[in-house]
């Protein structure tokens, strides 16, 4: 068992956000607390100043319709409004419940899902937002909420509501799940958000910046506002020290993986993280000849959570932009979940990353052992260390089955104890009972633990994480369910379905994907069964955002089963990955992310002699791209075939918009996509548009 670091005491004594952030207003009201960056490159700034006067307005008339306690949802795209709704929320005594990014005229699940556990009082969202939510396609719990606009509120003064057992107040509510059928909202209490913004900046030894400092430092993240890293790590930790959050969207960064960094180079950004595949996207995505504007140098921390931390990433990441002046001490590999409210471990002293060898068959039976020397390398596993035990966090090494402490050497269910620990769930005592309040056997002194649900060791005071024992799949650092997937998968085969499905993690350069296995009627015709997987794939892309790395399509009784009728989720992984599994059908991705197709050589000027060979090009690239990326046949791409036919999840969508504006200048938007629908219309149309300008070389990254 590790034991708990001394905790700092807080800077300022603040008990919630709001007097954390009224504090800061007061004192350096003329100071950036965030800038956002558009897609176009433009920016966009407030102030401690004008995000205290506006979240004030805001808040006097969220206190007119609601009373203090109640839940309020947050509806925003990228940008600052979220801030303001956010600490307006706050402002006014309501818990504040980040949802998703809003979707004009289309259903929003997870939206949805939330409402319908937490009962909010209001939806606060900017105008267009509001203005675009289809009511018939929302639940009803969202139907009943007072509306709120922030950026349609006359400028009013207001108190902030403080008072001296704010500590023990919600101040937020973090819904872990991606899920559309058992959503749980973390209860995070203020103080439990200020202990872990402590803990950040203890453990990765974060400077506060002084009232009448002229720089401060600076943190760079693109993560969305209700993932728990892109809220509490990117942008209230700025808030906590003092400092300036620079944010840009999602989006920006999956169609320019250098937009991120050209960000922390260019505002001298010294702390900044994102998931594994973050990183690996970096390495994948940006020629060496793209870091040569590059100054990395100020990255002191770079958080790595969130999903499994890869060594191979992290090494590849290291060679490719130490030449920009990237440090190998640079990167923070940590851990962390909302459950914990964000870090469990990280820090500590930090020379580079630390890696560890062990014997694979080992841990297979529930055991570490370090590799021998000269071990044939297809028998060792490489595990990257996420750091000791963040300031005022336990960690126990405990066996799932019998709640003893495991012994030095066993693997075991990750335990956690300390300030930060959220109370619970909302509404689900039962699962609280189990999940927050447990106790050690024989140890009943040690106190309450959280169980995490994932599996590792402690050696040498470094935190091992080894693999989870629940079944939720992390798909670019989203908990993704497979129960959600399964219903899916069953619904939408209908009266093609012969039982269960079963969704489970499977390996895609390098990062973890999605595996469906679904048994299919036996009367249904072989031919059909291509067809099948296109709608298995657009159904999931459309309810889930997610793309499978795999289908596999099989008789009756070929998914596992336990005696009492449960999907052996684990079990048929094992046998399809075995080759045990017989399968009717299977189709896989045939390049993930890894692969990058070549653009091909255009004329600098295009003139209208040029048009017919420079439409071919563009055509034959198009096709190419989605015969990689999207053809769920893995044949020949169709010119004639619409863009919606090739089952693109969101990623995917993004990095083509961004390989097209990255090669030829030109923006492929979604109007632009739905106008053109198909490659044999789209190529002549972008062929036209380059006649003025010619291909953008210049804004080439890959």
């Amino acid at each position: 068992m590790s034991l708990p670091q001394e905790t700092s005491q807080r800077h300022g004594g603040w008990q919630s956000l709001t007097e954390l952030m009224v504090d800061r207003s007061r004192r350096h009201p003329d100071r950036a607390v965030a800038t956002f960056l558009t897609d176009a490159g433009e920016s966009q700034s407030i102030t401690y100043g004008q995000l205290d006067r506006r979240a004030r307005s805001v808040a006097a008339e969220l206190a007119q319709c609601t009373t203090q306690g109640d839940r309020a949802l947050l509806l925003f795209p990228p940008g600052l409004e979220f801030l303001v709704g956010f600490f307006a929320a706050s402002y006014a005594g309501l818990v504040p419940v980040p949802t998703c990014f809003p979707k004009p005229g289309r259903a929003m699940p997870r939206l949805d899902t939330a409402a319908v556990d937490c009962q909010p009082a209001a939806l606060i969202a900017n105008r267009e937002t509001i203005e675009g939510l289809d009511f018939k396609r929302l639940n009803a719990a969202v139907h009943k909420t007072h509306r709120i606009a922030t950026d349609g509120v006359a400028a009013v003064d207001f108190d902030p509501h403080i008072d001296d057992g704010s500590g023990e107040a919600l101040g937020l509510l973090q819904y872990t799940s991606g899920s559309t059928s058992d959503p749980k909202g973390v209860m995070v209490r203020n103080a439990n958000l200020l202990s872990n913004l402590e803990s950040i900046r203890s453990s990765y030894a974060l400077e506060f910046a002084a009232d009448d400092a002229s720089e401060h430092s600076r943190g760079v993240f693109w993560l969305p506002a209700y993932h728990d890293m892109g809220l509490i790590g990117g942008i209230l930790e700025p808030i906590y020290v003092g400092g300036e959050a620079v944010l840009m969207s999602p989006r920006s960064f999956l169609q320019r993986p250098l937009r991120w960094l050209q960000a922390i180079s260019s505002h001298r950004a010294s702390f900044s993280g994102a998931p594994n595949f973050a990183y690996q996207l970096c390495v994948d995505r940006i020629d060496p000849e793209h870091t040569r504007g590059l100054d990395l140098s100020c990255w002191t921390t770079a958080f790595c959570g969130a999903e499994p931390v890869r060594a191979a990433t992290l090494e590849a990441f290291i060679q490719r932009f130490e030449p920009a002046g990237y440090r190998a001490s640079s990167f923070c590999p940590c851990y962390g979940l909302a459950e914990a409210t964000l870090l469990a471990a990280g820090g500590g002293d930090r020379n580079e990353p630390r890696y560890l060898d062990v014997d694979r068959d080992s841990l297979s039976v529930g055991r570490y052992q370090p590799a021998a020397e000269g071990q044939p390398e297809a028998t060792v596993q490489r595990l990257v260390s996420s750091g000791p035990a963040a300031d005022g966090m336990r960690i126990a090494i405990v066996d799932p089955d019998t709640a003893a402490a495991q012994a030095d050497g066993a693997v075991g269910e990750i335990w956690l104890q300390g300030p930060s620990v959220a109370d619970g769930y909302w509404n689900r005592e039962a699962v609280n009972a189990e999940q927050f309040h447990a106790t050690i056997a024989g140890e009943p002194e040690a106190g309450k633990f959280l169980r995490s649900g994932d599996l590792g060791f402690l050696h040498r005071d470094q935190l091992y994480v080894t693999g989870r024992m629940k079944d939720v799949i992390i798909l670019r650092g989203r908990n993704v369910y497979p129960q959600d997937i399964e219903a899916t998968v069953c619904e939408c085969l209908g009266e093609a379905s012969g039982g269960p499905a079963a969704a489970f993690s499977a390996q895609g350069d390098g990062q973890e994907a999605l595996a469906v296995v679904a048994e299919v009627a036996r009367q249904t015709p072989p031919e059909s069964l291509a067809g099948l997987v296109r709608r298995l794939r657009r159904r999931l892309i459309e309810q889930h955002e997610v793309d499978a790395r795999t289908i596999a399509l099989t008789r009756p009784g070929g998914v596992p089963l336990t005696t009492s009728g449960k999907v052996q989720r684990q079990a048929c992984r094992r046998q399809f990955f075995s080759g045990e599994l017989k399968t009717k059908h299977r189709w896989d991705r045939s390049i993930m992310l890894g692969g990058n197709v070549e653009f091909p050589e255009l004329p600098t000027t295009i003139t209208p002699d040029d048009l017919p060979a420079v439409s071919a090009a563009i055509e034959g690239w198009l096709l190419e791209w989605l015969a990689a990326r999207g053809n769920p046949d893995n044949g020949p791409a169709d010119r004639d075939k619409p863009l919606a036919d090739y089952g693109l999840d969101s990623l995917a969508t993004m990095e083509l918009a961004g390989d097209v504006e990255d090669w030829l200048g030109l923006e492929l938007t979604p109007t632009l996509a739905w106008d053109y629908p198909t490659p044999a219309v789209l190529a002549p149309h972008l062929a036209e548009n380059m006649l003025e300008t010619g291909p953008d070389e210049t804004a080439r990254e890959r």
